[in-house]
């Protein structure tokens, strides 16, 4: 009785999106003043379809498209609107997937019983969720690249510096010396920064508080600092690259540390199997003894009940 109130229940919501795909729906304000701050690898990207308009509006209104979510979509370079699609496409597919099967099921003759219909929600509410747990990896591995590319960048800083540049040449020549996406970041930042006729620091701060890195915003808080009072530029860039580079080398380390105990566990195990598998038969020969194999009077050979008076 489940499965046919929940499958009228997609056909209703499938019915209901359609119906509202079909209403002409105008780009919010805030959405094309954001466009025009975005780099131009994203930019292509960045219209919304009827259908996951609405749904962003409802992820907004529902609490899970949150200011903290928005700098994850943008360090990992995902467009909110391909994010609310995977989200519907999961949904759709986990509510279709047991729901499909449950009538081919029948179809042929075969019973199932009614928790198919909560198997359905469940693989729902899987799909949903399951794009925000691909995104949490691929912010952790984006975080860690950007950092790496943070060093080397303050690096060919310091290096241009040494050479006699100055600050803001420096800034912007090893931005555009180094290739990635970080270093993409990075040069799309300090020339729009350029562009507006603002501090170069005040890029990295910006461009800290969109991805939610803070080494950026600690960055632009220590060039702002020395450029105002007057001191070496070059030696804070220097701590801070070596203080980057720290950070980077415990966190490895403890990565390598964990990964040796993963692999020592296989071998625990495997130990353990082959200790009780060599213990196991002198104990059973011990402690197990057969009365029916052994001759009455040994010391070992339990009493029959028999002779007992």
């Amino acid at each position: 009785m489940m499965a046919p109130l929940l499958l009228g229940l997609a056909c209703g919501v499938g019915l209901w999106v359609a119906a509202v795909a079909l209403r002409p729906r105008p780009v919010p304000l805030a959405q094309a003043l954001a466009d025009l701050n975005r780099t131009p690898a994203t930019t292509a990207t960045t219209s919304a379809g009827p259908i996951t308009g609405r749904l962003l509006d409802l992820l907004t209104a529902l609490g899970i498209r949150t200011p903290q979510r928005e700098q994850q979509l943008a360090l990992a370079g995902i467009t909110a609107e391909a994010w609310a699609r995977d989200k519907l496409i999961g949904a759709t597919g986990g509510l279709a997937v047991p729901l499909m099967v449950w009538v081919a099921l029948t179809t042929i003759g075969i019973q199932v019983p009614p928790a198919v219909g909560l198997l359905a929600l469940a693989g729902a509410v899987a799909g949903f969720f399951l794009p925000d747990l691909k995104l949490k990896e691929q912010v952790v591995q984006r975080r860690k690249a950007f950092q790496y590319a943070l060093s080397a960048y303050l690096d060919l800083v310091n290096v241009i510096l040494a050479g006699g540049g100055g600050i803001e040449t420096a800034l912007v020549a090893a931005a555009d010396a180094g290739d990635g996406w970080a270093f993409a970041r990075l040069r799309h930042a300090l020339h729009r920064a350029q562009r507006i006729n603002q501090p170069l620091w005040t890029a990295f701060d910006d461009l800290g508080a969109e991805l939610g890195v803070n080494e950026l915003r600690e960055l632009a808080s220590s060039i702002g600092l020395a450029g105002a009072q007057g001191a070496r530029i070059r030696a804070s860039l220097a701590v801070k690259a070596d203080t980057l580079r720290s950070h980077q080398i415990a966190e490895t380390e403890a990565a390598a540390e964990a990964t040796t105990e993963r692999m020592n566990l296989p071998t625990a195990v495997l130990l353990l199997g082959f200790l009780i598998f060599i213990v196991f038969p002198a104990v059973t020969a011990i402690t197990g003894v057969n009365a029916d194999t052994c001759t009455p009077g040994e010391p070992h050979c339990p009493t029959p009940a028999s002779s007992i008076p």
